[in-house]
């Protein structure tokens, strides 16, 4: 079957959530896709009649009907309903579909038996800044996939920023890093707008001033290639306590890595039980 064009694509979100959300606003707005080549799937109505508002997509509570639209289809539930999902779409995806889970904690094994051997899968951990297209989502990729599925997978998520594919047994430790890493973050940047704004500066200013700042930051160490521990001594004031910001960061980047650990524990057992099927 002759492969179709990136402008012919369909695409399903079987979850109407944040995230989902995000990836559907990222399609619209990049030119990707437009409203009437996007689905959003749910089993909470006033999710999909957000969806329905704010980008015009059309919308199901049948999460089949995803399935039968889509030539990429984008698993965005809960992890511990990954494979319930999966069984049910089974028997009406397309047989060049690719399935693209949003869900942490789940290996690509188990959606395969639940999506069947033949299904073309591909596991990501997605993060909000996907929404302006400047993500950074690692993935991993189905073992049996072609180079030329591979490739597809590659063009899709290049739409919502950097995608970095890694072993799959890193893929916890990425979540923690790059999926969790906003909310290490942001409290630093309400922290200097906050305080800028107390000596004088207008909201509007401070928050594009840090917003700025720190793209900048990154830019630097990205563009430099550069460790931040040489490119602090660039600054001759530097006034932070170091190892207490360290300590705090590790800390949150531990306790993340072991929540999504424990969830791949409980979605291990669940499916080893039944659950799902």
């Amino acid at each position: 079957m002759e492969a179709k064009s990136s402008t012919e694509i369909r695409y399903a979100f079987v979850g109407g959530g944040i995230i989902a959300a995000a990836f559907i606003e990222r399609l619209i707005t990049s030119g990707t896709a437009g409203a009437d080549r996007i689905i959003a799937t749910d089993n909470r109505a006033e999710r999909l009649s957000a969806l329905r508002e704010r980008f015009g997509v059309a919308v199901s509570g049948n999460n089949p009907d995803a399935a039968g639209f889509a030539d990429v289809l984008f698993i965005a539930v809960p992890p511990p309903a990954v494979r319930g999902v999966l069984n049910e779409l089974r028997p009406c995806l397309k047989p060049d579909a690719m399935v693209i889970s949003l869900a942490a904690a789940v290996p690509i094994a188990l959606m395969k038996s639940a999506a069947g051997e033949s299904a073309a899968v591909v596991r990501v951990i997605p993060n909000t800044p996907s929404q302006v297209g400047c993500g950074m989502n690692p993935f991993c990729c189905d073992p049996e996939m072609s180079d030329s599925q591979r490739a597809k997978a590659v063009q899709v998520l290049a739409v919502f920023g950097q995608a970095l594919e890694i072993p799959e047994q890193l893929m916890n430790a990425a979540t923690a890093l790059t999926a969790v890493g906003p909310t290490y973050v942001f409290p630093l940047l309400s922290a200097l707008k906050q305080e800028a704004v107390q000596q004088g500066m207008s909201e509007s200013d401070a928050h594009v001033a840090v917003a700025q700042m720190v793209l900048g930051t990154a830019r630097l160490m990205l563009d430099t290639g550069r460790e931040p521990d040489d490119l602090k001594l660039m600054i001759g004031t530097r006034t932070i306590a170091e190892d207490a910001a360290r300590s705090v960061v590790a800390e949150a980047y531990r306790k993340a890595l072991g929540k999504v650990n424990e969830t791949e524990r409980k979605v291990g057992q669940f499916a080893a039980s039944g659950g799902g099927d």
